[in-house]
């Protein structure tokens, strides 16, 4: 199969190596410094866990040609990036179908009219890092693998054949605010100690606080009658008694995992925050609706992130 990875940091060139080790003939679309990287030393990929490394050389462009043939192009920006991605998407009329693997909570209405309805493709990486000297860093996420929206069957299989634990959604765009209610609420209490994730984890108070703001804002997104949380979600936050929440989290966050996971993504991409941030707030409409929450989002208006780029 022919691919394109349009945008090739740390989930884009991890899954650019596995899907050319599965032998799929694929094509990074990369910019700047990385695409120099790329160009020099290949695409090079070191699981954290266990240590392994894997290299490989792929063709970099540093746009998209509107005249590419592909069947797929996996799309890896971040969600402040949107906008100025679909101009450059919208002109490769030869891509078959894109598969949209980025963080939003906007509703996917903007991609489908821009692409085309059926030509998207909607998904989330399983996978976490950071590019440290050009090579990627990774960990894959077991507690929330790869997922893929369940009308893309063939999607699923060619990334199982890659490697990737992954999982059908019936409902992306609920599953992506779902997400997004989550992830801003954990990144904004690793903004508020620093950009530390062990910090957060060793404040029992504030781990608390992040959990009944999650708690909150899900309760919302109920209101709006949007599909729920994952099960394994669902459980650990709005099940499980709060004391036994916060131990899981206070561990989690505490761990190497947390910093991998979380911090090192939430230190790097405050503006993707902050643009995640926008979108939960346009979905809750009312800040009194969830005042956990929207304290946890007051940390953005601090010094010291408020002119963060």
């Amino acid at each position: 199969m022919n691919i394109v990875v349009f945008g090739a940091g740390v989930q884009g060139t991890l899954y650019a190596v596995r899907l050319a080790r599965a032998g799929h003939s694929v094509k990074l679309i990369a910019r700047d410094r990385r695409a120099d990287e790329l160009r020099r030393m290949g695409a090079v990929i070191r699981d954290s866990a266990t240590g392994r490394s894997d290299s490989v050389h792929l063709p970099v462009y540093d746009v998209l040609p509107n005249d590419l043939r592909a069947d797929l192009c996996f799309v890896f920006v971040r969600r402040e990036q949107i906008d100025a991605s679909l101009d450059a998407l919208t002109r490769a009329k030869a891509v078959d179908r894109f598969v949209w693997m980025v963080n939003h909570a906007c509703g996917s209405e903007q991609i489908r009219q821009g692409l085309g309805n059926n030509r998207v493709v909607l998904g989330f990486p399983g996978a976490a890092g950071s590019i440290q000297d050009g090579i990627d860093v990774y960990l894959d996420i077991p507690e929330q693998p790869t997922v893929i929206e369940a009308s893309a069957p063939d999607v699923v299989t060619l990334l199982r054949g890659a490697g990737f634990k992954t999982q059908q959604v019936l409902d992306m765009d609920a599953w992506l605010m779902r997400h997004a209610v989550m992830i801003t609420a954990i990144a904004c209490a690793i903004l508020a100690r620093g950009g530390s994730a062990l910090e957060v984890g060793s404040d029992r108070a504030l781990v608390q606080d992040m959990i009944l703001a999650i708690r909150e804002g899900w309760r919302v997104l109920d209101g709006l009658h949007l599909a729920a949380a994952p099960l394994a979600l669902r459980a650990i936050f709005s099940w499980v008694p709060l004391h036994f929440a916060t131990q899981y989290w206070s561990r989690l966050l505490g761990s190497d995992r947390g910093e991998v996971y979380f911090a090192h993504h939430t230190r790097r991409s405050v503006n993707e925050i902050r643009a995640l941030v926008a979108d939960v707030t346009v979905l809750i409409s009312n800040p009194n609706r969830a005042p956990r929450l929207s304290s946890l989002y007051s940390v953005l208006q601090t010094e010291s992130y408020s002119a963060a780029t």
